[in-house]
């Protein structure tokens, strides 16, 4: 069955805010809030919300291929020098073309109207990748006080017998 434009208005909002009862209120419910939380366990709702929420949520697979690109970017995938031209240019357009602004963090002009750029960080990006790949391994030293041996007491429970 499929939802009502009610119901679709509400999951829209509820993908917006992620509060029902403002969900409910704006989708025009009657009582939002106690059917926001009766909407919400509604099957069909239900589904849809994460039927939608699977489809905007980024694998795995991709939150690597995205690490990757930060790691692998490079300020030379965003300058060009011209001939003649003793500072170097910034090409954006370039750089969108070879699909490169995923890269960038932060873009803009500085007071003499130069442009900046800064990109993610590649050496964090690095880190997590490692991580990923076992590459590194944290380990953590354990101490009793004072920096002595840990002490381990074992007890023994003594069950009686069962007559």
């Amino acid at each position: 069955m499929a939802l009502t434009n009610k119901q679709q208005v509400f999951v829209n909002q509820y993908l917006t805010c992620w509060n029902a009862s403002e969900a409910a209120r704006i989708a025009e419910y009657a009582h939002p809030g106690s059917q926001g939380h009766r909407l919400l366990n509604n099957v069909e709702i239900a589904e849809e919300i994460k039927r939608r929420v699977d489809e905007m949520a980024m694998s795995a697979d991709e939150v690597l291929i995205r690490l990757s690109e930060h790691a692998r970017a490079s300020i030379a995938d965003f300058v060009e020098f011209k001939p003649g031209i003793n500072e170097p240019y910034l090409n954006m357009k370039q750089a969108a073309e070879q699909g490169k602004l995923g890269a960038v963090k932060k873009f803009k002009y500085d007071s003499n109207g130069h442009p900046e750029i800064e990109l993610h960080d590649a050496q964090a990006a690095l880190v997590q990748l490692g991580r990923v790949h076992g590459l590194f391994t944290d380990k953590q030293e354990v101490t009793g006080p004072d920096g002595g041996p840990v002490q381990i007491r074992t007890m023994t429970a003594v069950v009686p017998d069962a007559e």
